[in-house]
Formats: C-alpha cells, structure tokens, sequence
C-alpha cells in the first residue's frame, strides 16, 4: 500500500527549507553592521556569526585605501561589550593605533599576526580553534578554496565574526564562504556586490554613505595610489591601517 503524497503547501511550511527567491534564515542571529539597508539584504540581520564573509577588493583596496574598515567600524564597536580578541592576520599595513583605540574594543584586545603568505589562512584555523576570537579580519591574497573551507570549518559552533579580504579578480571563483561580497568606490559611497548569499541575486549593487578620508568622486576616478600616498593619507586622517608595512616604516 503506497503512502498518501505530501502536500507541497505543507513542505513549504517548515522551517528547515529555504526558498531560493526569498532570504535564506541564519543558524544564529548576525551582529548588525551598523547600515540598516544592509542588514535588510543579510540572512540573520547582519554580519553572519560562525561563518565567513569574503570581502573582495580591488588591488589598490588590499592596502587598505577603500573604505573597507571604514565599512566593518560600526559591527567592530558593538564588540566592546563582548568577550574574545579582535585579529589582524597578515595586514598590508600595521594598525594606526590611534584609529583602533576608539574603534571599540581598542588596542587592549587587539592582536596582529604577520604570517607568510602560505602559512596565513592556516594561522587563522589554529587562532579560531582557541575559542578566543571576537573577530578574524585576515588578507588572504593567494589563499584557494581548499584553505577557505577548512576556515568555514573551523568557524562552525562559534559566534565570531570572520571577514577575508581577497582580491576582486576572484569573484568568479568557489568559494565556501557563504557571503561574499565585491566592493567598489562610486561617486557617492561604496558600492557593495552582494555576489553570494542565502537569497535570490541582486540586480543592482547598495550604495553606502562610508566615511572616507578622501572624496569618494576622488577616490573613484584615481588610478592605485603609490605606498607612500596611502601612508600619508592614513596617517593624516586616521585610517586604521597605515603606517608600517614589515617592520619598516615608509
């Protein structure tokens, strides 16, 4: 005797399917970021907690000159009332101390971590498997799919927050991460490419008002500064990258 169909209405009921044309749900709440239009296109309200997010960048972007922390400034002031540390793993730039001082947590619970590009993307699995983080900011340049799935791994179960900063040349490429977002300087703002989430595509990238220490009309029409120009600039206005690259400074 076969078993009565299921209803199809019914199966669209639980909990545990997702529709692709509507906005996935989230295993645990995100962190808001700060921008209301944002967290209104994030599955979970927000950054997600215990998973990637990709953020990928022009060349120029990787050193810091985009607007990128600018961008992560409100969620990485809402930790100030939670424990754990905030990593840096192999930044272009040494923090600007200042900057980080009134950016939340503060210098008190930051660590920087200088590690070779092959050894990078594996400091940060043996970081998160402390228990410890509060948020992983890391540049991982050359890192592939392989190494960015054994950090979603490693991310499961915990409530940090992990963004990856990789070149915009890979938007093209799969990635485990279940974010992914490409960045870029408009005329008015930054415009972010939600190029993967837990929802339908969007047609159209979010313009958001990021303070920047430059222009952003300037900032998008520029060609890549030169090392010494984006010093100047973070040193002058805050940007908090700037400064010291290997220990030396420029």
């Amino acid at each position: 005797m076969s078993a009565a169909p299921f209803p199809l209405s019914a199966l669209l009921q639980r909990a545990d399917l997702w529709r692709g044309d509507a906005l996935g749900c989230a295993e645990q709440a995100g962190l808001a970021s700060g921008f209301a239009s944002l967290d209104a296109l994030l599955p979970g309200g927000g950054w997600p907690r215990g998973a990637l997010t990709e953020l990928l960048l022009p060349q120029a972007g990787l050193g810091g000159g985009l607007g990128e922390l600018s961008l992560l400034r409100p969620a990485l002031r809402a930790l100030d009332a939670e424990a754990g540390w905030v990593l840096l793993v192999s930044p272009p730039w040494l923090p600007h101390a200042p900057a980080w001082q009134g950016l939340g947590p503060g210098l008190s619970r930051l660590i920087v971590v200088e590690a070779a590009r092959d050894d990078a993307a594996w400091a940060c699995e043996q970081l998160l498997a402390s228990g410890a983080v509060a948020a992983l900011l890391a540049w991982l340049p050359e890192s592939d799919a392989r190494a960015l799935r054994r950090l979603q791994l490693a991310m499961a179960g915990q409530q940090a927050l992990a963004f990856v900063f990789r070149p915009d040349r890979f938007v093209d490429s799969a990635s485990p991460a279940p974010l992914r977002i490409s960045l870029a300087a408009e005329a008015t703002g930054l415009a972010l490419h939600i190029v993967k989430r837990r929802g339908p595509p969007l047609a159209a990238p979010l313009i958001l008002p990021v303070e920047r220490p430059i222009n952003w009309t300037r900032l998008a029409a520029r060609q890549t500064p030169s090392p010494l120009q984006t010093v100047a600039q973070g040193v002058a206005t805050g940007v908090p990258l700037a400064g010291v690259k290997n220990g030396a400074r420029v």
